[in-house]
């Protein structure tokens, strides 16, 4: 039995809570000893983006004992978080944050006020301590790893050493560690123009750094059970009520004009070497640099979200140059490693380009879904962002078509960001999600008998 179908057995005993706070302590060096406010925290929210490194959030408390007032709270205290699910066996989720604002402070009556405290994960509030002004020669995914390890002690799991093998020769000048790390990651794609992300997750202390063709090539994690958008109102733990899509919403779906506008569907790149005096034009097509090349997308989700067929004036779009972009570097400027501003070379540059192309294309088509919590409160695996999840939406005209699924907004997604929501007792994760291309017939339609 798979880890996915021994939680959704296991939680048919549930009809309590679903989650519970097991510690929740602020921490100054101000303090004698840490102070418990475990029992006064009604709500928080937790939330994760894959273009961030650090993982971010905030807690609402009825403050019935002058926490704010006998602690002192100034924007610089620990927040050691550990969370978990009630009735079932798994690893909490335990993570240290820095507070970093009071956000609202309301008083109920003389004796009691609500208190919202925003607070970023320990490495996001530390980096802005230091900086980073030294040279490195190595590997991008062991640079990163190094300025991971030397300023948090956090460790970096990376796909780069499959995927990447340019070394690096950079000189970083005066850039927060995350932000060095950033600029690493800006400058890393695989050979196929496939862009790297560097992100945290809530449910692990670690950091990745991925690449987006090995996360598109990834199985579902929830492949035998899909979320499904569903009116039933199940009032037991089943499959049909654990993977039920409880809202949607779509509205910023579309973004072809955008994407077109700003060059990622076809263009001229000009390239100029300033000490060479080299000149390279290349032409981009999204169709030839990104879908005809790619090798990481599903065999059943290949109709790209920017389709062939669309032609205007008897032209494919992507055979159009909407954008002239020259680009100038300079190949010989330094000996022995590259500034801050410069490319290595104008291959880097068209790779830079695709990469580019690719991030616009995920943020064509996002939607985001709200779904049960709980799948999500497990600690050591990040089963959040970075993965795939299956999502199915049943075709509207099912049964007189005979098409079985919406094709369109179904598939296979990646989860680009997410909202842990702990509220009265209950938790709920919104997830933002996309995809690049579509389901290319009914295929699939395993879990559709949930409803």
């Amino acid at each position: 039995m798979s880890t996915t179908q021994e939680t959704l057995v296991s939680l048919n005993d549930q009809n309590s809570s679903d989650w519970e706070i097991a510690v929740a302590e602020l921490n100054s060096s101000r303090a004698i000893k840490p102070f418990n406010i475990r029992n006064v925290i009604t709500d928080i929210e937790i939330y994760e983006h894959i273009s961030k490194p650090y993982v971010t959030g905030s807690l609402i408390m009825t403050d019935t004992e002058r926490v704010l007032e006998r602690f002192d709270i100034q924007g610089v205290e620990t927040f050691t978080l550990k969370i978990q699910r009630t009735a079932y066996a798994t690893d909490p989720i335990e993570k240290v944050f820095i507070i970093d604002s009071v956000k609202n402070v309301i008083r109920g009556n003389e004796t009691t006020q609500i208190v919202q405290l925003h607070f970023t994960e320990d490495c996001g509030y530390k980096s802005v301590l230091y900086n980073v002004n030294k040279s490195y020669s190595d590997e991008p995914q062991v640079i990163i790893a190094k300025i991971a390890e030397d300023y948090f002690g956090k460790k970096v799991i990376s796909t780069a050493d499959q995927n990447v093998s340019n070394s690096m020769k950079v000189i970083i000048p005066n850039l927060h560690p995350l932000d060095a790390m950033q600029w690493i990651k800006n400058r890393s794609s695989t050979a196929e123009g496939y862009p790297f992300y560097l992100y945290s997750t809530f449910a692990t202390g670690k950091l990745y750094f991925i690449d987006l063709g090995s996360m598109l090539s990834q199985i579902a994690i929830n492949e035998k059970f899909p979320y499904m958008f569903s009116q039933s109102n199940a009032s037991v733990d089943t499959p049909q009520r654990l993977m039920k899509i409880y809202e949607y919403n779509t509205t910023t779906q579309e973004r072809t004009y955008n994407i077109i506008k700003e060059g990622y569907v076809g263009a001229q790149h000009s390239f100029y070497d300033i000490t060479t005096g080299t000149f390279i034009r290349k032409k981009f097509s999204v169709h030839k640099d990104v879908y005809d090349k790619s090798e990481k997308l599903n065999p059943r989700q290949n109709r790209p979200v920017i389709s062939y067929d669309h032609v205007i004036d008897d032209k494919p779009i992507s055979e159009y140059n909407s954008r002239q972009i020259f680009n100038t570097y300079a190949s010989k400027n330094f000996v022995d490693g590259k500034a801050y501003s410069e490319e290595p070379d104008q291959s880097n540059h068209a790779r830079k380009v695709t990469s580019l192309a690719m991030q616009q294309l995920l943020s064509k088509n996002p939607m985001e879904i709200v779904v049960d919590g709980r799948e999500f409160l497990v600690g050591g695996q990040p089963k959040s962002i970075g993965n795939i999840i299956k999502v199915i939406f049943k075709a509207t005209d099912h049964g007189h078509s005979g098409q079985k699924i919406d094709r369109k907004m179904s598939g296979d997604y990646l989860v680009i960001g997410a909202r842990h929501i702990y509220a009265q007792e209950k938790c709920r994760t919104k997830l933002l999600i996309s995809k690049i291309a579509n389901y290319n017939s009914d295929i699939y339609t395993q879990g559709l008998n949930q409803s």
